[in-house]
């Protein structure tokens, strides 16, 4: 989603070419080498090389050349992730995102003339994410380069797009920000897992500086909402971080209650001892509210239709606390909002039937709840939600049921050495089983792994696999774990 939402057209195929590169890079090969793979025009591969020989140069730091007089060959300088975060940084979009939020003063002339671009241009290559910023109601004056809508969605967005492209690296350098970044983690350290890790550390220097930016840039939060979080930032802890550069008490209330907001506002818990499951359970004791009722009655309702009578959630308390925060986190601000989870490409495999049953009935439930007063901003949540907490909670059901094993029958040689890598990898899968094979009998197995088309029985129906030993192994493996895979789908 990100990159069609960034990248133009020639950046997109810049991209696969240096894909293409990137794999026979230390080789030579025509430009019709290339061309044949791609098929594209010759004349286009070339156009294209040409780029990516300047991008690279601008990256290496260095004269970086690929077309040679005797071929194209690319001896490897840059690796191809941080060519795409190059070139998802250098679009258009990424740049407006950049400078609505470093910039604020800067209208669309401003940033037409700094870019060099035409006003059209840039309103054309910004399209789709002003699309998809107004799937959540924010809506962007291109003239003045100005968001609207609600502002903790707004945060919530540039935060979303901006992490992604960039992992917050390479951002403009402004003015000194009077932010204790370092008092700040270690104030929040307790609630935020993990928060003196480096990944941690870029993602709340990046929150913090995009909610000092919007700040300055008189975009401070007045209202409070009704549901606190469950995190307890309390206004010693909340005037300690924002004191500084809030001084408007409303605001600094306000501030303090988003800030208590975030640290729910995504699926992180990944340890059954973590310590914020004691306020979490100390909130659920205490607290009646939307957030409380909605995951009271999810909760219920997943467990009753879709678990065993023996299920207790205490036994699960990493999923719970998953369940918990992607609940809340809607409840509490009541609209649809980015996620990260939600601009990544899903990989087809990670969505089977059970996933789908889940996720149609978790749709169903939601839009019975809807309906009810006081739950109308559910509906425009529904889909995102149902996805997220099929997607979070689909391994666990699969672990109640008892008929999604793949039942694999291996016919090959009598040799260990032989048999042996390929029977390990194939028992590592969680969701397969090998069975031993009786002649003439296809009733206890679903999936057979040969090692010879000719060991296969003719008069079996059931779907199969070639594994030749003397062909390449690597790519082999790949494609059995994807045969097995969309066997394991179906059932």
């Amino acid at each position: 989603m990100l990159e069609s939402m960034m990248l133009e057209d020639t950046a997109k195929r810049k991209l696969i070419l240096f894909g293409l590169l990137s794999s026979f890079s230390n080789e030579l090969h025509s430009v019709n080498f290339f061309e044949k793979r791609l098929d594209y025009s010759y004349s286009r591969v070339v156009y294209l090389l040409e780029l990516i020989q300047q991008d690279i140069t601008e990256l290496a730091g260095e004269k970086t050349e690929i077309i040679h007089a005797n071929g194209i060959h690319y001896k490897q300088t840059v690796s191809y992730d941080t060519y795409y975060q190059y070139l998802i940084t250098q679009s258009i979009p990424y740049q407006l995102l950049i400078s609505i939020l470093f910039y604020p003063k800067d209208n669309l002339d401003a940033f037409c003339k700094k870019n060099y671009q035409s006003r059209t241009t840039v309103v054309r290559k910004s399209k789709l994410l002003i699309r998809y910023l107004k799937q959540f109601n924010i809506k962007i004056n291109t003239s003045q380069l100005t968001l609207y809508g609600d502002e903790r969605v707004i945060r919530i967005a540039l935060y979303a797009l901006i992490w992604m492209s960039s992992q917050g690296t390479n951002l403009p350098k402004t003015k000194e920000r009077p932010i204790n970044y370092e008092g700040i983690i270690e104030t929040i350290s307790p609630y935020f897992p993990d928060s003196h890790s480096y990944s941690a550390q870029k993602q709340i220097t990046l929150m913090l500086d995009i909610i000092y930016l919007r700040i300055q840039s008189g975009n401070g939060l007045i209202d409070k909402v009704t549901i606190n979080s469950y995190i307890p930032l309390n206004k010693t802890r909340g005037e300690y971080c924002f004191k500084d550069w809030i001084k408007d008490t409303t605001m600094l209330e306000a501030e303090i209650q988003f800030a208590g907001y975030l640290l729910i506002a995504t699926p992180n818990f990944f340890r059954a001892n973590d310590d914020r499951l004691t306020s979490l359970n100390r909130y659920l004791k205490n607290q009646k509210n939307n957030a409380t009722k909605l995951l009271e009655e999810f909760t219920n309702f997943f467990s009753e239709k879709f678990l065993v009578e023996c299920f207790s959630w205490e036994d699960e308390p990493i999923l719970f606390g998953n369940v918990v925060n992607i609940l809340f986190s809607t409840a509490i601000i009541e609209k649809p909002f980015p996620t990260l989870f939600h601009m990544i490409n899903h990989s087809s495999y990670s969505k089977n039937e059970h996933y789908y049953l889940l996720f149609t009935n978790f749709k169903i439930f939601f839009q019975k709840i809807a309906k009810r007063k006081n739950f109308s901003w559910l509906k425009n949540s529904i889909d995102q939600l149902s996805d997220s907490l099929a997607a979070l909670l689909v391994p666990l059901y699969e672990t109640f049921q008892t008929d999604n094993i793949v039942r694999i029958a291996l016919i090959a040689e009598s040799n260990y050495l032989l048999v042996q890598p390929l029977s390990q990898f194939i028992e590592e899968l969680h969701f397969v089983k090998l069975v031993a094979y009786e002649y003439s009998d296809f009733s206890n197995f679903d999936f057979i792994v040969a090692t010879s088309s000719s060991l296969i029985p003719s008069e079996c129906n059931l779907p199969s696999f070639v594994f030749r030993f003397s062909a390449d192994n690597d790519a082999q493996y790949i494609r059995l774990y994807q045969a097995i895979r969309a066997v394991h789908n179906k059932k």
